[in-house]
């Protein structure tokens, strides 16, 4: 994963991943963490980034450190590594934040340095009281607003409360069903298990080397999408106001079949409002997401051992309302965009089927991060 510099939300739990590019060339350590108060694994990551130019970084996870979680002060609670994804610090199974309550991060590094967060506070948010959804035929534009894409408008209605300061962030996930579960490059898919589907692509050189052949999936399958926009609101001009048809995601039309939703309402603290304002800000000034800010931002995890050493990403705490919504599609027109298009760059392309020997074999939804066989909660 490329990761360096700005917003830095991937690396959290709960948050999903932007990952700006800096024109540094030294490496910086990034640390990223968000709790939540919501019945899901918590995690912390640590990693060191190195960006070399504009289009090439390395990230490497870093392993082996002793990290720990301070709630109101009280000894910490450990963190163990995961097993899984190394660099990736999990809080016991159960764990869930608390409006209220304060929170530090502090930790060991294997070369015996010290670090720790600033003390944050999880405020309190308002529950998101409606969503619903309009279609655009040009809803999503590219950057010189010369490409349109079709999409569906999520909109959602939240009562801010009266005399307190309050600061939102809206982010979204979208499972798309899936039915091609494997693709092979100038070769065919082999089976290894007729049962589950289970194999691996063997090179055909007779075919040309862009071809693919893409593989049914064995059983239901989803892909998952996330959104990566900043979508940040202080209520600075409306305290205590309804918010009304606020625009949380731009939901492409891939195909006109319907998918699953997921909307979340972030109530962030102050600091963690001002650093991702800050990124927002510096790429609206170069032009938009992907161009490069003029410096990285700092953020709220210092080195105890050499005070002049930068650390970038941000730990907090949030309390999140979350609603999962059936995006229907039913006021849609089109045909959509293709799904195995936009994710993986190539037109659906089955290989033709043959009686003897019987081809081609169905495939295993593998999961991952962005694919699941599991049927979301939700799900109609």
């Amino acid at each position: 994963m490329v990761v360096v510099g700005a917003l830095l939300l991937g690396l959290s739990a709960c948050v999903d991943p932007y990952e700006p590019k800096l024109t540094l060339t030294a490496e910086v350590l990034v640390v990223d963490g968000v709790l939540t108060d919501i019945a899901e694994k918590q995690t912390v990551k640590i990693g060191r980034s190195r960006v070399f130019n504009r289009n090439f970084a390395s990230t490497v996870a870093v392993r082996g450190a002793q990290v720990e979680v301070l709630v109101n002060g009280t000894p910490g609670i450990k963190l163990n590594e995961s097993i899984v994804t190394p660099g990736t610090y999990e809080l016991p199974e159960g764990f869930r934040g608390q409006a209220g309550s304060r929170y530090q991060l502090r930790f060991q590094l294997p070369d015996g340095k010290h670090y720790e967060s600033s003390v944050e506070t999880m405020p309190t948010g308002p529950k998101i009281g409606k969503v619903y959804d309009a279609f655009d035929s040009q809803g999503i534009a590219n950057a010189e607003r010369t490409r349109f894409t079709p999409a569906n408008l999520i909109y959602i209605d939240t009562q801010d409360p009266a005399d307190e300061r309050n600061f939102y962030q809206w982010r979204w996930t979208l499972w798309e069903q899936q039915v091609y579960c494997a693709s092979c490059q100038r070769g065919i898919f082999i089976s290894t298990n007729d049962l589950t589907g289970d194999g691996n692509c063997r090179t055909d050189n007779t075919l040309p080397v862009n071809n693919f052949f893409d593989y049914d999936c064995i059983s239901p399958c989803w892909d998952i999408i996330r959104g990566v926009e900043l979508n940040l609101f202080a209520d600075v001009y409306g305290n205590g106001r309804p918010l009304t048809g606020r625009l949380v995601a731009k939901i492409p039309l891939y195909h006109r079949q319907p998918a699953l939703v997921e909307i979340r309402q972030y109530a962030l603290t102050p600091g963690a409002y001002r650093y991702f304002k800050l990124f927002e800000d510096q790429t609206q000034n170069t032009g938009g997401l992907a161009d490069t800010p003029p410096s990285p931002i700092v953020g709220n995890v210092r080195s105890l051992d050499v005070s002049s050493e930068n650390v970038v990403g941000y730990f907090s705490a949030s309390s999140v309302s979350g609603v999962r919504y059936w995006l229907d599609r039913r006021n849609t027109s089109g045909t959509g965009i293709g799904l195995l298009l936009t994710l993986f760059g190539h037109a659906p392309n089955p290989e033709p089927a043959t009686p003897f020997p019987l081809r081609p074999p169905p495939a295993r939804c593998v999961p991952s991060d962005t694919r699941t066989p599991i049927k979301p909660e939700g799900w109609r």
